[in-house]
């Protein structure tokens, strides 16, 4: 029993004295470390890893557009085909289209008081400033006998599909003879769509 115990202790020292500061030395077996097994990831971690960088891969490579950020009714989806001209506005496409139509035909028919009620005030037309509709009108009683016919022609050629348009506003004819925009009031509430400007209607 005493020799079993003096055997003990020297196995608990040779032990301890092992553990001292000499690094552990790698096996023959896997000194190579190419040859050590790489741990197993389990799959659908993977799988969602290449998920997250596909979607953050498209994300990046997708020019888009400027976003208007007012604020949007409740509901509302917005469509590549309806935010056409989001740039300017976030009236959709179809009515902006409308509104363009219904006033390149009341330029075409001379109906000046249409065009009056449409019209964004103050505007300056021909280096004249008019303040509002009654002032437009008066002015208005001039006006045929002095209009470009270059103006009209190409209100003629507008098809008003896909105009161009930018921060300020949508243009009719190919030089912006007319220029289209949501109007704001003083708090920022919409007033729908308005003429902003008129260029090169009369004759200089």
């Amino acid at each position: 029993m005493k020799k079993l115990s003096v055997l003990l202790f020297i196995l608990l020292s040779t032990q301890l004295c092992g553990c001292s500061n000499q690094a552990p030395e790698i096996n023959e077996t896997v000194s190579n470390i190419s040859e050590l097994p790489l741990p197993e990831l389990e799959t659908s971690s993977v799988e969602e890893k290449d998920s997250v960088s596909s979607k953050n891969a498209e994300t990046e490579n997708t020019d888009a557009p400027v976003q208007n950020m007012a604020p949007q009714p409740e509901g509302t989806v917005t469509t590549a085909e309806d935010g056409y001209y989001s740039v300017a506005t976030n009236i959709s496409r179809a009515d902006v289209e409308s509104y363009a139509a219904q006033v390149r035909q009341q330029f075409l028919e001379h109906d000046w008081s249409a065009i009056s009620s449409e019209i964004s005030y103050p505007i300056t037309i021909s280096d004249i400033t008019y303040n509002n509709s009654t002032d437009f009108l008066e002015a208005s009683d001039s006006f045929d006998s002095n209009l470009d016919e270059a103006f009209f022609s190409a209100l003629e050629e507008e098809d008003c599909a896909e105009m161009f348009c930018n921060w300020q506003g949508i243009m009719l004819g190919e030089t912006g003879q007319v220029w289209i925009s949501e109007v704001l009031d003083a708090e920022f509430h919409s007033q729908g769509l308005k003429i902003i400007a008129v260029n090169g209607l009369l004759k200089k």
